[in-house]
């Protein structure tokens, strides 16, 4: 397609002045803008976001995402990046202390599914908290940092919530494994370990047996003198869950007959 000099020129003018109107914009963010407008805007959507999946019947996303995402790009390009990053860590710093006070009271029976549903949670906010924040990840927790977003939450996170509990919890995991099977659905289990793991993989360093039927290469190598413990040990676990299948069997049976006699 051929262009006449006037359109090329009017082009060129036009160029212009959308790129003096974006350059205008960009710089008239001030203290008041960032402090009542930007952040109390991100404040509110990552609130959103915290709060974990919307119920059952909503469909279609929770926020909108472009005008938040425009939002924290504004404040990096306007060298907010600093206040930004604080506010952010800090507002989710506060939450997780919440979160650490509502869960300190739960007794043996709550444990495991309460943790595996707030750490499902709490991975559906990070993964729509980040992408958001994707400009400030780049251009401050890389460059200034040496670290990424995702690690830092996560790492607050486990400070804040899980190293507290971390002993209790996977001591309650690995009674429960091994002394009431099937007392809680093994993929519950699974998937809860595999998570604790993700967000922080120092603590099967320190607690190697409670993850090692989950995740692979906890443990060193076999070596060849090891291998008569671990058959007994693998025929002691075979025995116990046939006794508990046996158990539960039998339990049933009585049941259903006590309830055909009933009748």
């Amino acid at each position: 397609m051929q262009y006449k000099v006037s359109d090329l020129r009017y082009k060129h003018y036009w160029k212009s002045k959308m790129g003096y109107y974006f350059i205008t914009a960009m710089s008239n963010m001030t203290d008041d803008d960032y402090h009542n407008t930007y952040w109390p805007q991100l404040r509110g959507a990552v609130d959103r976001l915290l709060q974990g999946p919307p119920p059952a019947p909503h469909s279609g996303p929770v926020i909108q995402f472009e005008p938040m995402y425009s939002a924290a790009y504004k404040c990096v390009c306007q060298q907010y990046s600093e206040s930004l990053y604080k506010d952010l860590t800090s507002h989710i710093h506060k939450h997780f202390l919440k979160i650490a006070l509502e869960m300190r009271d739960l007794d043996d029976e709550q444990l495991i599914i309460s943790y595996y549903n707030l750490l499902n949670r709490i991975i559906y906010s990070l993964d729509g908290i980040i992408p958001i924040f994707t400009y400030l990840n780049r251009i401050y927790v890389a460059t200034k940092l040496c670290s990424n977003l995702r690690a830092e939450l996560q790492s607050l996170f486990c400070v804040d919530v899980l190293d507290p509990v971390i002993g209790r919890l996977l001591a309650v995991i690995r009674h429960t494994t091994e002394e009431r099977p099937f007392h809680v659905a093994p993929h519950v289990i699974a998937a809860l370990i595999k998570n604790i793991y993700k967000f922080n993989f120092e603590y099967a360093k320190k607690y190697p047996q409670a993850f090692v039927g989950f995740i692979p290469g906890i443990l060193p190598p076999m070596r060849e003198h090891e291998l008569n413990s671990y058959i007994c040990e693998t025929q002691e676990l075979q025995a116990s869950l046939r006794q508990t299948w046996a158990s539960t069997s039998t339990q049933g049976r009585k049941r259903h007959l006590d309830e055909e006699m009933s009748t």
